[in-house]
């Protein structure tokens, strides 16, 4: 066995050259390939995990972050849903003003007290000015451009810009168009339900978003379709590909949103998939071209942005009773308009009409099968309800219904400013610090939030909370009653966030889902269907408000 003798030189007593067999080089290479691999493991994990001291050292509760991805892993896991996972230290840490979490490596506030948001929100606005998830038009030239995800000048320009769209008097104008697409969808499904027997099972989800989809269609950008009837329409398909929170979709829009920019600008990946973009700008621009060549004007989104472009959109703020859409309606703040031009190109308005179209389905989808749902669960709800539509339908005298009826229908105001507080749409919303600022615990302890650091206002969780609600489970709509508002904190009202960054649509979202819910009332009973799972079971996976299963209700059709 000459390769395993040793050669000594006797002199020197040095050990000379040993050599060794193949099967030993491998082994020798793959222990240094192993202890490298560890070596490189372990780093990578004190990399994940160095900044997770940050709130013990400033003796902040804080959740307790998993390794690299924080609070959001059980998110990713799926146990929890992303607004769970997110807000879950309101629960653990009760009597405090606003407590830690980490969203990957990085340290974020969890501000628990209305008061505090309020603060925060409006009065000192000036510091976070941004939300937490904003996209540069570098990384997507399309999402960059929607008002949400817009942060700088660049917001600023579009929210002064477009506000006065969302005034009572501009929704008004839309509300002939909603009317009367909606009273010609439900006398289409009478028509289904008379072929189907005695009822018609229907996913609530499924139907409000077709029925959504060709609402946004014409009052977006002037194009009249029929969805439930024709859901191979292209307007359709990509629209439901773009209005998706739930599965894989929902779940990679999460994500993406959270990635820092200078990430996804390594890794190339816009987050509205180029081909979505590429077919609303093609749409688009075809209808501005052709509005203007034959000088046609139609009072919808199209027509109020190309307004915007030659800086000719005005707010009219002369009628408060239009401008008041319920107890929901956020206050808008509205900007002294710059004299400067805001130069909006057609890919401009593609982009900004996407990101209505977004908005309007699926919040109003989310918040009309909630109301059914609420409703069905609670029949004396309904009857009440049921009364109100057949009393403002005898005073329209078989004449649609119109946005002033609609605004004096307080029973309806009162379920859907119930379903709101129980089920926001969207149960967390966030800001970015601007310029540095001082929080102060209840115990008086203060910290300071640095630029670039992030604030989540726990919606879902405040608007759950026995010492603001009562009961908080129970489906109530007389909470907001003329009697009791005045004893309900109104700071823990936040169901479309608060201050100069609420939701630009709120009165879009509430026009719709009122008038769906009249023209439905007034022709079906809604009944819990087999299918539907009671208590809800909520999706997980989905970045907004979902059910799991669905909801699936009947609608009975009502013997006139």
């Amino acid at each position: 066995m000459p390769n395993k003798t040793f050669k000594i030189k006797s002199h020197s007593h040095s050990l000379g050259q040993v050599p060794l067999s193949s099967d030993s080089t491998v082994h020798c290479c793959t222990m240094i390939l192993l202890l490298l691999l560890v070596a490189v493991g372990y780093l990578i994990y004190r990399w994940s995990v160095a900044t997770f001291d940050y709130f013990e050292k400033l003796n902040v509760p804080f959740l307790k972050p998993y390794p690299l991805f924080g609070a959001i892993w059980p998110y990713i896991k799926g146990e929890k849903s992303p607004v769970e996972a997110t807000t879950e230290g309101y629960r653990l840490f009760p009597g405090n003003r606003f407590s830690g979490f980490f969203s990957f490596r990085e340290p974020g506030y969890l501000i628990h007290d209305p008061e505090l948001i309020k603060q925060i929100g409006i009065r000192d606005f000036d510091h976070f000015t941004d939300h937490a998830n904003n996209v540069s038009v570098e990384v997507d030239p399309f999402l960059g451009r929607s008002l949400f995800f817009s942060d700088g000048q660049r917001w600023k320009h579009g929210r002064t810009a477009l506000s006065p769209a969302f005034t009572g008097s501009k929704m008004r104008n839309m509300f002939e168009l909603l009317t009367s697409y909606t009273d010609g969808a439900m006398k289409r499904l009478v028509e289904d339900a008379a072929g189907a027997g005695d009822k018609l099972e229907k996913e609530m989800r499924d139907l409000f978003q077709k029925l959504g989809n060709d609402v946004m269609t014409s009052i977006s950008i002037g194009m009249d379709i029929d969805s439930v009837h024709d859901p191979d329409n292209e307007l359709y398909a990509y629209g439901k590909r773009m209005a998706t929170t739930s599965g894989l979709q929902g779940f990679r829009f999460f994500i993406l949103t959270l990635l820092p920019e200078a990430l996804l600008k390594i890794i190339k990946i816009r987050i509205i998939p180029e081909d979505i973009a590429n077919f609303y700008y093609d749409v688009v621009s075809k209808v501005i071209k052709y509005r203007l060549e034959k000088k046609i004007i139609r009072p919808d989104f199209i027509h109020l942005m190309l307004q915007a472009r030659k800086n000719e959109l005005k707010a009219d703020k002369t009628d408060e009773t239009l401008n008041n859409a319920g107890f929901s309606t956020v206050q808008e703040h509205l900007e002294v308009p710059s004299k400067t031009m805001v130069e909006w190109s057609d890919y401009d308005i593609a982009a900004t009409s996407a990101s209505f179209f977004f908005g309007g389905i699926e919040s109003t989808t989310t918040l009309v099968c909630f109301t059914l749902y609420e409703i069905a669960m609670n029949p004396d709800v309904q009857q009440k309800l049921r009364k109100e539509v057949d009393a403002t339908k005898r005073s329209l005298d078989n004449t649609k219904l119109t946005y002033e009826s609609m605004q004096q229908m307080k029973y309806l105001d009162m379920v859907i400013t119930e379903t709101l507080r129980k089920w926001p749409p969207f149960g967390v919303t966030n800001r970015r610090c601007t310029k540095p600022y001082t929080l102060e615990n209840a115990n008086g302890s203060k910290v300071t939030i640095h630029k670039g650091q992030v604030l989540f206002f726990p919606i879902h969780e405040i608007q759950r909370d026995p010492q603001y609600y009562p009961d908080p489970e129970r489906f109530d709509p007389e909470r907001f009653s003329d009697q009791n508002r005045a004893s309900l904190n109104q700071d823990a009202y936040l169901p479309f966030g608060t201050g100069p960054r609420n939701c630009i649509g709120s009165r879009l979202t509430l026009m719709q889902a009122k008038c769906y819910l009249f023209y439905l009332l007034t022709s079906f009973d809604v009944e819990l269907s087999k299918k539907t799972d009671v208590p809800i079971q909520l999706d997980l996976r989905s970045s907004g408000l979902n059910a799991k299963n669905g909801f699936w209700m009947n609608l009975v059709p009502r013997i006139k």
